[in-house]
C-alpha cells in the first residue's frame, strides 16, 4: 500500500477513534446529567413538601405558603361571592355573635343623675322616669382564701374516742385544694405553659406562690388518679364499631418517643411510647382486642391487627398521589384524586338523603374507574433498565401498588356511608401533643410524657362531652374521677 494511502487509512482509524471516544464521553456526560436531573428533581421534591402533598402538619408549613394558601381561599371566597352576589360580611337577617345581655343580673348598680343641669336643682327626691342599662361582664377579683378543717374529737361514754375525717383536699396540715390544683394542671397540661411559667401566674392571678416542685408533683398524682378512667376508656374503644388510630414523634430528653392515640368521636386514649411499632399499641391495650374498622394512614404495622378490618384515610391518599403526579407522566394521579373527591361528595350527598349506601350504579362505576386508573398509574411506573427507581419513580410507583394492593382499605369509604373518608378524627386527637413539641420542645422524663398521655386523654374525652378542662380536673382533685356517660 502506498504510503499516502497508509496514512489516509491511520488518520482515518484514529478520526474514527477520536468519534468513538467522543459518542462514549457524550453518552457518559447524558447519563451524568440525567442523574443530576433526578437529584435535582428529588430535591425540589423534598423542599416542596407540606401538609398537601405529604404527612407534614399544617404547622410545619413555611409562613409564605400557608400566607399563599390564605390568599388564595380569600379569592376563591371573593369570587365565589361575586357568582353569588353575596356581600362580605354578615347577612341581612342573620343572627350576629355579639355578647348578649342578660335578664337576670347578678348585681345592680345605679347612677343616679347630678344636679338639675337647668337650674340646678337637687333630684335625689325626684320621680323616676325609667332608665338604660348596660351589663358588663367580668370576674370577681381572684383572692386566696383559707378554709381550716378541724377534725373533732370526741370520746364516748363506754370510753372510746371517735375521731371525725378530714376531706380528700385536705391533704396536709397545709395545702392548696383543689381549685388551684386543676388551675395549675390546667395551665401545664392544658395550656401548654412550662413549670415556670405556671407557677409565676399562679401567683400573679390568684395570689398562691406555688412552687415549681408542686406543679410538677400534680402531673403524677392526676395521672396515678386516672387510671380506672383509662382502663374504662379502653374498654369503650374496644367495644366501639370505628377506632381512629395514629402516631406522632415527641422528644423525652434526647431520644425519641410517640405517641399513640385510638379514638372515636366520644373518646381519646393516647399513650407514650419509646417505640412506634406494635408494642405501643398492645401495650395501650386497645387495638389487640378490636374487630371493628380501624381507620389509618396505611402505616404497615396497624395491618398486623388481623382481627379488625381497615380503612385508608382519604386525606393521605390525596397528598401521595399529589405527591406522585409531580412527574410529567403521572397524570393518572391526579384523575384518580378528582375520583376519591367526587366519590366522597356524592357519599355526602347520600347521607343527607339518609341512605346507608351509595347506588349500585355509582358504586360500579366508582370501583371500576379506580382499577382502569390504578392499572394507569402501574403503567406509568415500569421497572427502569440497569438501575434502580431514584426517590421519585419509587413514590409514584410505591403509591400504584398500594392503591393495587389495598384496594379494598382504600374504597371502604364508598361500601357503608357510617365510615369517615378521613382519619382527621385521630389527627385532631394527636394535635396536642404536636402542639406541646412545638411549644415545649421535650419531656424531661419517662414518666413526665405518660402523664401528658394520661391527662390529656381525661380532658380530651370531657371536651368531647362539652365538659371544661377546670371542671373536670377540679373534680379529679375532689377525689371524684369524671367518668363519660355510658351511654355514649
Amino acid at each position: 500500500m502506498p504510503a499516502n494511502e497508509r496514512d489516509l487509512a491511520t488518520e482515518n482509524q484514529a478520526l474514527r477513534d477520536e468519534l468513538e471516544a467522543s459518542e462514549a464521553q457524550i453518552a457518559a456526560l447524558g447519563e451524568e446529567i440525567e442523574a443530576l436531573k433526578a437529584t435535582v428533581a428529588e430535591l425540589e421534591a423534598r423542599l416542596s413538601q407540606d401538609s398537601r402533598n405529604s404527612s407534614l402538619p399544617p404547622s410545619s408549613d413555611s409562613p409564605k405558603s400557608r400566607a399563599e394558601r390564605r390568599a388564595a381561599a380569600r379569592e376563591k371566597a371573593k369570587t365565589q361571592a361575586k357568582d353569588e352576589k353575596r356581600a362580605r360580611g354578615k347577612q341581612p337577617g342573620a343572627p350576629g355573635s355579639n355578647l348578649q345581655m342578660r335578664e337576670v343580673p347578678n348585681e345592680v348598680v345605679p347612677h343616679e343623675p347630678g344636679p338639675c343641669s337647668s337650674c340646678g336643682a337637687d333630684l335625689s327626691s325626684a320621680e323616676l322616669e325609667g332608665f338604660s342599662a348596660r351589663q358588663v361582664f367580668d370576674t370577681p377579683q381572684p383572692v386566696l382564701t383559707c378554709i381550716e378543717h378541724r377534725s373533732m374529737r370526741r370520746r364516748c361514754a363506754c370510753g372510746t374516742l371517735s375521731v371525725g375525717a378530714f376531706p380528700a383536699e385536705a391533704t396536709a396540715p397545709a395545702c392548696y385544694g383543689p381549685n388551684v390544683r386543676a388551675a395549675a394542671l390546667y395551665l401545664l397540661h392544658g395550656q401548654h405553659l412550662s413549670v415556670e411559667r405556671t407557677a409565676q401566674a399562679l401567683s400573679e392571678m390568684l395570689g398562691a406562690d406555688v412552687s415549681t416542685g408542686f406543679v410538677v408533683s400534680l402531673a403524677k398524682e392526676a395521672a396515678e388518679a386516672l387510671e380506672p378512667f383509662l382502663s374504662e376508656v379502653a374498654r369503650r374503644l374496644v367495644a366501639s364499631p370505628v377506632v381512629h388510630v395514629d402516631e406522632t414523634p415527641d422528644q423525652v430528653r434526647t431520644k425519641t418517643w410517640w405517641f399513640h392515640v385510638a379514638s372515636n368521636e366520644a373518646y381519646t386514649l393516647l399513650f407514650a411510647s419509646a417505640t412506634r411499632g406494635k408494642a405501643a399499641p398492645d401495650a395501650a391495650g386497645v387495638l389487640g382486642r378490636f374487630s371493628g374498622v380501624m381507620v389509618h394512614d396505611r402505616l404497615a404495622m396497624y395491618f398486623k391487627y388481623k382481627t379488625a378490618d381497615h380503612l385508608i384515610c382519604g386525606a393521605h391518599l390525596l397528598r401521595d398521589l399529589t405527591a406522585a403526579g409531580v412527574r410529567w407522566n403521572q397524570s393518572w394521579a391526579g384523575e384518580l384524586s378528582s375520583l376519591l373527591i367526587e366519590t366522597n361528595e356524592a357519599c355526602h350527598a347520600a347521607r343527607a338523603k339518609g341512605r346507608k349506601r351509595l347506588g349500585r350504579k355509582a358504586l360500579a362505576e366508582f370501583l371500576s374507574s379506580y382499577d382502569v386508573l390504578v392499572e394507569a398509574g402501574l403503567a406509568a411506573n415500569p421497572e427502569p433498565e440497569n438501575r434502580e427507581r431514584n426517590y421519585l419513580e419509587r413514590k409514584s410507583y410505591n403509591v400504584a401498588v398500594a392503591l393495587r394492593d389495598r384496594r379494598e382499605e382504600a374504597t371502604r369509604f364508598a361500601l357503608d356511608l357510617s365510615l369517615p373518608f378521613t382519619n382527621n378524627e385521630g389527627e385532631r386527637s394527636l394535635r396536642m401533643a404536636k402542639l406541646h413539641k412545638k411549644i415545649s420542645g421535650c419531656f424531661q422524663a419517662d414518666d413526665a410524657a405518660r402523664h401528658f398521655a394520661a391527662i390529656r386523654s381525661y380532658l380530651g374525652t370531657a371536651r368531647k362531652h362539652g365538659l371544661g378542662g377546670l371542671d373536670v380536673l377540679g373534680q379529679l382533685f375532689r377525689g371524684e374521677v369524671w367518668m363519660p356517660p355510658a351511654t355514649t
